[in-house]
C-alpha cells in the first residue's frame, strides 16, 4: 500500500469528531451507530495497513535539515497500532451504555475519537521528534476526558495530570534535543543510531537517556512520578480504561522502547549507572504498586495501582537490554492491555449499575451481577498468571529473559514478590463478591442490582475470553515479537 495512506487513521478521526456537532441525529441510537462506524472504519484502515504495510517513509515536512515530521510503519508500530485498533471499538461500544446518563456526550465522544487518531500517530511516527509531538498532543486531547465531570475532583485530577505531563515533557525534550544534536537518524533503527558518537562524552550520553526515561516514564507511572494515575480514576470508566490500559500509559512504554532501543544504543547503556538506576526505580515501582493495590479499598484505584505495578513488569523486560527481554516486554504489554482494560470495564459496570465504588459496599454482589463478576474473575485469574492465560505467558517470558542476565536476578525476585501480592489483592475481591461472611443477607444487598445491558456485556465477554485466547496462541505471538526484537520486522 502507498505510504500516503498512513495519514488516514490520523486525519479521519479529527474529521469525524468535527462533523458530529454539525449533524442533527434523529436519535441517540443513530448517533451511536455513526460513531461506532467511524471507529470501526479507522480500525479497518489500520488493519489493512498492517496486512499490506507500506515500505517507504512518508515525509510530510521538514523543520530543518535534521528535523522532519514523518510517518513510517515498522514492526513495533504494527504491534501498537494493532492493539489500539482492536480495543478502541470495544471501548466505544462500552461507552455508549456507560455514558448514556452523562452530560456533554457530544464533547466526550469528540475528544474520544480525536485521541484515537493521535495515538495512531504515535504508532506510525518515523522518528523521535514526530513521536514527541504526537505524544504531547495526546496530553491535550486526553485532558478534557479526564476533566469531563468538571467537578472539584475532576478539575484537581486534570491539573495534576497536566502538571505531571508538562514536567515529563520537559525531561523528554532534553533527550530529544541531545539526540538531534548528535545526529540521530530521521528513521527509527533497531539498535540505536547514536552508537558511533556517544564515546565523546559518556556521562552526557547516559544523562540524556536517563532524562528521557524519566520524561516518558511519567506517562508509564514510574515511581515517584506515578501520582497522576490514581487521581485520574475520577474520569468516566471508558476514559480510565484507555488511560490505564492502552492509550496513555502504553504510549509511555512505547516511547521508552523507542528511546532505548531505536535511538540510544542498548549495548552502550548496559552495565552503566543509568541502567542500574532506572532498573532500581522500576523494581521499587513494582513492589509499591502491588502493595498499594492490596491496601486500597476503592476498586478502580486498586486497579490503577495494579497498573502502576504491571507497567513496570514490562519495563523490566525493556531495561535488561536483550532481544529476549524486549520480546518478553512486548508479550506482556499486549497481555496487560487486554486483561486490565476488562478489569476496569467490570469496575465501571458495577459503578454504573450500583453507584458503589468501595469493596466493602460490594459484598455479595456476585448474586446480583453474576455475568460481570465472572468476567472480572476470568480476567483477574489471568492477571494472577493462571496458565495458560495471557498473564502467565507474559510473566513466564519476562522471568525467563530476566534470569539470563545478572541484573535481571533482582527483577525475578521482585516479580515473584509482586506475583504473591497480585494473588492477594485479586482474590480478596473474589472473596468479597462471593463469600461476604456468615449470615449475610444476599437479598437485601442485591436489591435492584443487576448486570448491565449488552453494550457493556459484549466487550466484557470478548475481553475475558481474550485473556486466555492470547495465551493459547502464544507461540504465534512470541514469534511475532521475536521478529520485532531481532529487527526482522
Amino acid at each position: 500500500m502507498s505510504e500516503k495512506l498512513l495519514m488516514l487513521p490520523i486525519i479521519l478521526p479529527a474529521f469525524f469528531a468535527s462533523v458530529i456537532p454539525a449533524i442533527k441525529f434523529n436519535s441517540v441510537r443513530t448517533r451511536n451507530i455513526f460513531i461506532e462506524s467511524c471507529i470501526i472504519l479507522n480500525s479497518f484502515i489500520i488493519f489493512m495497513l498492517l496486512i499490506f504495510p507500506p515500505e517507504n517513509t512518508l515525509m510530510l515536512f521538514r523543520f530543518s535539515e535534521k528535523a522532519a515530521f514523518a510517518l513510517r510503519l515498522d514492526g513495533l508500530g504494527m504491534m501498537f497500532a494493532g492493539l489500539i485498533a482492536v480495543l478502541w471499538p470495544l471501548t466505544t461500544l462500552y461507552a455508549f451504555e456507560y455514558m448514556s446518563h452523562e452530560h456533554n456526550q457530544t464533547s466526550f465522544f469528540g475528544w474520544f475519537i480525536v485521541t484515537y487518531g493521535v495515538v495512531a500517530g504515535i504508532a506510525f511516527s518515523s522518528d523521535l521528534l514526530t513521536l514527541y509531538l504526537f505524544y504531547e498532543v495526546m496530553t491535550l486531547t486526553t485532558l478534557p476526558l479526564v476533566m469531563h465531570e468538571m467537578d472539584g475532583r475532576a478539575r484537581y485530577a486534570g491539573r495534576k495530570y497536566l502538571i505531571y505531563s508538562v514536567g515529563g515533557a520537559s525531561c523528554a525534550f532534553i533527550a530529544l534535543t541531545y539526540a538531534m544534536s548528535q545526529g540521530a537518524g530521521e528513521i527509527f533503527i533497531l539498535g540505536g543510531s547514536l552508537h558511533l558518537i556517544y564515546r565523546e562524552n559518556l556521562n552526557m550520553f547516559l544523562a540524556a537517556w536517563f532524562l528521557g526515561f524519566i520524561g516518558f516514564g511519567v506517562k508509564a507511572a514510574v515511581f515517584p512520578f506515578h501520582g497522576w494515575l490514581p487521581s485520574a480514576s475520577v474520569a468516566p470508566t471508558p476514559v480510565t480504561a484507555l488511560l490505564h490500559a492502552v492509550a496513555v500509559v502504553k504510549a509511555g512504554i512505547f516511547a521508552i522502547i523507542r528511546l532505548t532501543w531505536y535511538v540510544f544504543e542498548p549495548e552502550s547503556l548496559a552495565g552503566t549507572w543509568a541502567q542500574v538506576l532506572a532498573f532500581g526505580m522500576v523494581c521499587i515501582t513494582i513492589i509499591y504498586g502491588s502493595s498499594m493495590a492490596l491496601a486500597t479499598q476503592h476498586l478502580k484505584r486498586r486497579f490503577a495501582y495494579s497498573t502502576i505495578s504491571q507497567l513496570s513488569y514490562i519495563l523490566i523486560g525493556v531495561l535488561i537490554l536483550t532481544p529476549e527481554g524486549l520480546s518478553a516486554a512486548l508479550m506482556h504489554l499486549g497481555a496487560h492491555a487486554i486483561m486490565k482494560i476488562n478489569l476496569f470495564f467490570c469496575a465501571g459496570a458495577i459503578l454504573c449499575q450500583t453507584k458503589r465504588e468501595y469493596l466493602f459496599d460490594m459484598r455479595g454482589i456476585f448474586v446480583g451481577m453474576p455475568k460481570t463478576s465472572i468476567a472480572l474473575l476470568i480476567s483477574g485469574l489471568a492477571l494472577c498468571g493462571l496458565p495458560p492465560s495471557a498473564g502467565f505467558m507474559g510473566k513466564w517470558q519476562l522471568g525467563t529473559a530476566a534470569a539470563a542476565v545478572n541484573i535481571g536476578h533482582v527483577g525475578v525476585a521482585v516479580l515473584m514478590i509482586s506475583a504473591v501480592l497480585t494473588v492477594l489483592y485479586i482474590f480478596s475481591i473474589f472473596s468479597i463478591f462471593i463469600m461476604p461472611g456468615k449470615n449475610f443477607d444476599f437479598k437485601t444487598a442485591n436489591e435492584g442490582v443487576k448486570d448491565p445491558g449488552s453494550k457493556m456485556l459484549i466487550p466484557l465477554g470478548i475481553l475475558a475470553a481474550g485473556s486466555f485466547i492470547y495465551g493459547l496462541y502464544a507461540d504465534v505471538l512470541i514469534k511475532f515479537f521475536s521478529d520485532i526484537s531481532n529487527g526482522i520486522l
